[in-house]
Parts: C-alpha cells; sequence; structure tokens
C-alpha cells in the first residue's frame, strides 16, 4: 500500500468503528502504513485488544454528540492535527419489510450512520484543515442499488454519499480532500450484531457470492487498501467522488 511517510513526521489518523469487521481492517492497514493511529468504539473489550497492538483506543459512540465533542478534545489535546479521518462506524438493522421497521429504530441507524458521520467531520474538520489531510467515508452500495429489507440502511448511506460530496466542496478551499468508498457485501459482522443467525450469514454470504462477477464476497482487507490509497498522495487530486467496491456487483 502507499506509503508517504518516509522522511516526514508520523501522520495521525481516526478510525470510528475502528475495532472490528471492516474498520479494524483499516486500522491495521493505516498503521502499517506507518500512520498513528486512533480509533473509536463502545467495547471496552475491543478497545482493548487493538490498544494491545499498539492503536490508541477511544471509547466513543457516534451517535451520542456529547461523546463525539470528547473525541475531539482527545485529538486536540494530543495531535491538535488529523492527517487522515474515516468514518466507518456504522449499524444495521435485522432485514425486514419497511413496513415491521420501527421509527426508534430509524432513528438510531440514522443517527449513527449519518448524523454521527456529520457529527464526527463537524468535530475533527478543524484538525483535518490543519495537516491538510483527507477524509474517507463508508458508504454501501446499498445507498445506489438497494435491495428490499434494507430501506433504512440505504437511506442513511445514501445521505453518507450526499454528505460527501457537498462538504468535499465546502472543504476544497482548505487543500482538504473528501471521498467515499461504497462496498458490496463484506464479510464483517455488521449483520451478525443486527440479530442475523450466523447459519443466515453464511447462506447470505453464499448465495450473493454467485452473484457477483468474480464469484466473492468482500473481505476487509479489499475495503482497508482502497482506504489507505484515497489517504495517500497517490490520490491528491481526487476529492468528492465515491467509489463502488463490489467485484463487478454493480455492472449486473
Amino acid at each position: 500500500m502507499p506509503n508517504d511517510t518516509a522522511g516526514k513526521a508520523r501522520r495521525k489518523a481516526l478510525v470510528t468503528g475502528g475495532t472490528t469487521g471492516l474498520g479494524e481492517a483499516v486500522a491495521l492497514q493505516l498503521q502499517a502504513d506507518g500512520y498513528e493511529v486512533a480509533v473509536c468504539g463502545r467495547r471496552t473489550d475491543k478497545l482493548a485488544a487493538m490498544q494491545a497492538r499498539g492503536i490508541h483506543p477511544i471509547t466513543c459512540d457516534v451517535g451520542d454528540m456529547d461523546q463525539v465533542a470528547r473525541m475531539g478534545r482527545w485529538v486536540a489535546d494530543r495531535w491538535s492535527q488529523l492527517d487522515l479521518l474515516v468514518n466507518c462506524a456504522g449499524i444495521a438493522l435485522a432485514r425486514s419489510d419497511f413496513s415491521e421497521v420501527s421509527l426508534a429504530d430509524a432513528e438510531r441507524v440514522l443517527r449513527v450512520n449519518l448524523l454521527g458521520t456529520i457529527a464526527v467531520t463537524q468535530v475533527m474538520q478543524t484538525f483535518v484543515i490543519a495537516a491538510k489531510g483527507s477524509i474517507v467515508n463508508i458508504s454501501s452500495t446499498l445507498a445506489q442499488r438497494p435491495r428490499a429489507g434494507s430501506v433504512v440502511y440505504s437511506a442513511s448511506k445514501g445521505g453518507v454519499e450526499a454528505f460527501s460530496r457537498a462538504i468535499a466542496i465546502e472543504l476544497a478551499r482548505h487543500a482538504v480532500r473528501v471521498n467515499c468508498v461504497a462496498p458490496g457485501l463484506v464479510r464483517s459482522d455488521i449483520y451478525l450484531a443486527a440479530g442475523m443467525p450466523a447459519s443466515a450469514y453464511d447462506e447470505l454470504l453464499r448465495a450473493r457470492a454467485s452473484e457477483i462477477p468474480l464469484k466473492r464476497v468482500g473481505e476487509p482487507i479489499d475495503v482497508a487498501g482502497l482506504v489507505s490509497y484515497l489517504g495517500s498522495e497517490a490520490a491528491s487530486w481526487m476529492t468528492g467522488v465515491c467509489i463502488p467496491l463490489d467485484g463487478g456487483g454493480m455492472l449486473r
């Protein structure tokens, strides 16, 4: 992966939702690239595991604005600037017909996936501007090609994509780039955390793999590699784009 750290001060990266799945893979990839990395999450055991691997843990639920503000103070006290912000925190609901989704559950998904991304970006943008850094937000191909049973999640990620384009225009005057990655189905625990049985999840992975031209679902490292590139100097003329990463699934 691109490594821009030679001969420079060690760059700083913050990954929200960085203790499991995609976020964990992104954090470890950035660490391998030479970044000093902090992750935020809600589970103390997962945060402790990342700390044992040399990554700074921050307890934060991005859906809680007071906790997001506290995370901003953590960055201000220790780093003062941020070269890369990766908004990866996200939750899903168990797949169900929209008529069965409670408004409370819909609000919870929007609060974490969309408002959390907006809030973290607003709090951290001063530090990213100071470094003339980069922001990468994680969306989903479900934003552009939704499936039945994923209405609220698709809406939340559609909002993330629109926000990414809009804030990219605003921050461009500060030489800050904002891009978005939209993975297809990637092996992670987001559906398991939403209550899907492991057997049903395994069947979902098999079924979706058969629909994908490359005949496999994504792995977290696939996403981590693209995030690493978008945060590097190799992507210095790229902003305001959302890149699908789905093994060719969007071609069908």
